[in-house]
C-alpha cells in the first residue's frame, strides 16, 4: 500500500511538469481589447489635387473616419490611419474604401472601393489572445486600392 502511494506521489510532479512544459506561454504584451488597423496610403493622389488641401475619408466595413491633408494635417502627412474594434469583423476579408474630396471645390478626385485580405498577429504568443488584424492600402492617381 504504502508503494502506490509513493508511486502516486512520484507520478504527481512528472505530470505537472508536463503540463507546464507543453502548455503555452502567453505573455501580456497586449492586453487591450484588440482591434483592426488599415493604413491608407493617399500620397499618390493627393498630389494630383491642386493645393494638396483635401479631404480624406478612410472606411473598413462601412466604417469611416475623416482626415484632413495639406494645411490641416496634424501628424503623419499624407497618410490616414484608424482603428476598428475586433468585434466589427467576422472575415479577415474586409471591404476597403477611400473618398478624396478637393477641400476648397468640393470635388470628388477619388472614391474607390475594394476587398482587403487582413493579416492576423497574436502579440501575446501564438494562440493567445488578442487576436490583431491589420493591412495596407496605396491609392493610385488611376483610381485603384492595390493592397501592400
Amino acid at each position: 500500500m504504502p508503494t502506490v502511494g509513493v508511486r502516486g506521489l512520484a507520478a504527481f510532479p512528472l505530470s505537472a511538469c508536463l503540463l507546464g512544459c507543453t502548455s503555452r506561454a502567453c505573455t501580456l504584451v497586449g492586453v487591450a481589447p484588440c482591434c483592426v488597423t488599415v493604413a491608407f496610403d493617399v500620397r499618390q493622389v493627393l498630389a494630383t489635387v491642386p493645393g494638396g488641401d483635401a479631404q480624406v475619408w478612410a472606411c473598413v466595413d462601412e466604417k469611416c473616419v475623416r482626415h484632413f491633408e495639406g494645411m490641416y494635417t496634424l501628424g503623419s502627412p499624407n497618410r490616414a490611419t484608424f482603428l476598428v474594434t475586433q468585434a466589427a469583423i467576422d472575415d479577415p476579408e474586409v471591404d476597403v474604401r477611400v473618398v478624396v474630396r478637393d477641400h476648397y471645390h468640393g470635388q470628388v478626385v477619388f472614391d474607390t472601393t475594394r476587398q482587403l485580405q487582413l493579416h492576423e498577429w497574436r502579440p501575446n504568443g501564438p494562440g493567445c489572445n488578442p487576436a490583431v488584424y491589420d493591412g495596407d492600402v496605396l491609392a493610385t492617381p488611376e483610381g485603384d486600392l492595390i493592397q501592400q
